[in-house]
């Protein structure tokens, strides 16, 4: 109230956006408050007016595009004579991109999503051009006491997942980047660990590269599609090597998705023959990411184009499965800190512990390991201990201790021709106005 040089000026500055990332969540913070802002008198100006969203649907009587644009009716485009009803608007990630929403100044997370690029988004549903408010606030709540084993939990779920998608023959492992995310996963938690400390350096860089969006949402856009009768029967009827194109962003080029046996490969093709073909699964999602409403538009130049481009997809596709064929490729790179314990433990057993014991921590240490875990390594390592024998098994109740699981590597695919990878279908994309 104090920074606020009217009423309508303050209640601009008190608006606030809550971000869940489930639809239960939002229900239950809806229930809630309404019973909070009822019994706190401080709250008062906010009763009767707070909105929910969590889908295309209605939530609690309101409509999704009338409580978008009854919450910031002057930054989301809505019609002239639009009220401001709302000052508390509750999401789901539905909102986390795609909407102007800087009329407010304030976001709240309530729970931490994995991927801190979540909140990156989320904040810059408020942090945009166009905004009135010299500053704007981001608030988000932790798991204090549970923080450290909810992400040492997650490591090893990812790791876990990225070992089976590799022993099966999965490229893209079910979490984005997984079957060489241990460095992903590092710099992901280093950033988490940041945020929790107030440093705010992830919001002026735009996240990390390890923080894209994954796979999985898209997959989770597919099953949502699947659902409606009119639009699987159109999807698994579509035919092989089908081809549209659309205009989006600042890059011009050609997408693929192929198949190989059973898997599946995706591509983009930039226009630019020098450039780097992107195959890296988040990626190239995003960069075909639309919406129902997007326009199909395909130039004669991108058509015609797909040709060559279709020609340098297929080629990257059969080197990385070419890679595959060649078991060397396959062991795991391991660190130099790594070897330099194991050649350590085989060169120096401790009496007191059996060859099983010793062969499981050699089999451990053997394997990727994050920085983190890496770190906890070495300052065993750089330890002074009385013998040798103590100081190999200081490092095996340390490896034990961490809880990394032996490397598992995949059978070495079998060699294929190019003729075997097969279009399953195609995008042309022109970016900056088009082609």
């Amino acid at each position: 109230r104090k920074e606020s040089i009217d009423e309508e000026d303050e209640r601009q500055k008190r608006k606030v956006l809550v971000f869940s990332h489930y639809k239960d969540t939002v229900s239950w913070i809806q229930s809630y408050l309404e019973w909070k802002l009822e019994e706190d008198d401080r709250l008062a100006c906010y009763r009767g007016r707070m909105a929910a969203v969590s889908g295309s649907e209605d939530h609690g009587g309101i409509a999704r595009e009338d409580a978008i644009h009854g919450f910031a009716p002057i930054t989301t485009g809505a019609l002239p004579g639009t009220e401001d009803q709302y000052d508390i608007l509750l999401s789901t990630d539905v909102l986390a991109e795609g909407m102007n929403l800087q009329q407010s100044r304030n976001v709240i997370n309530y729970d931490l999503p994995w991927n801190p690029m979540r909140l990156v988004q989320r904040h810059g549903r408020i942090d945009r051009i166009g905004s009135s408010h010299r500053e704007v606030f981001l608030r988000t709540f932790f798991p204090d006491l549970q923080l450290d084993a909810l992400l040492n939990l997650e490591e090893r779920v990812r790791r876990k997942l990225a070992q089976a998608a590799a022993s099966v023959g999965v490229e893209e492992a079910p979490i984005e980047r997984g079957a060489i995310g241990e460095q992903t996963f590092a710099e992901t938690r280093e950033e988490i660990e940041r945020l929790h400390r107030e440093d705010a350096t992830i919001y002026e860089r735009g996240g990390t590269e390890g923080a894209a969006q994954t796979g999985e949402e898209y997959r989770q856009e597919l099953r949502k599609a699947v659902q409606d009768p009119d639009l699987r029967e159109r999807i698994i009827t579509l035919p092989w090597r089908i081809g549209s194109g659309m205009k989006k962003g600042d890059r011009t080029g050609h997408f693929f998705c192929a198949t190989v046996a059973d898997r599946v490969y995706l591509r983009f093709v930039p226009a630019d023959p020098e450039a780097e073909i992107v195959s890296e699964l988040g990626t190239c999602l995003r960069l075909i990411e639309c919406i129902e409403d997007t326009q199909a538009e395909l130039s004669e130049e991108l058509k015609t184009g797909a040709y060559v481009a279709w020609e340098r997809a297929r080629q990257s596709i059969h080197k990385a499965w070419s890679f595959e064929t060649d078991p060397a490729n396959l062991q795991p790179k391991v660190r130099p800190l790594n070897r330099q314990v194991a050649a350590f433990m085989r060169e120096n057993p401790p009496a007191d512990v059996d060859q099983d014991r010793l062969h499981r921590a050699l089999d451990a240490i053997e394997t990727p390991w994050s920085r983190r875990e890496e770190n906890q390594l070495r300052e065993v390592w750089n330890t002074e201990f009385a013998a040798t024998g103590e100081k190999a098994k200081a490092l095996i109740e340390c490896v034990e201790a961490i809880g990394v699981e032996p490397f598992l590597p995949p059978e070495p695919l079998p060699p294929i021709d190019p003729e075997e990878i097969h279009l399953v279908c195609w995008l042309g994309i022109a970016g900056g106005g088009g082609t």
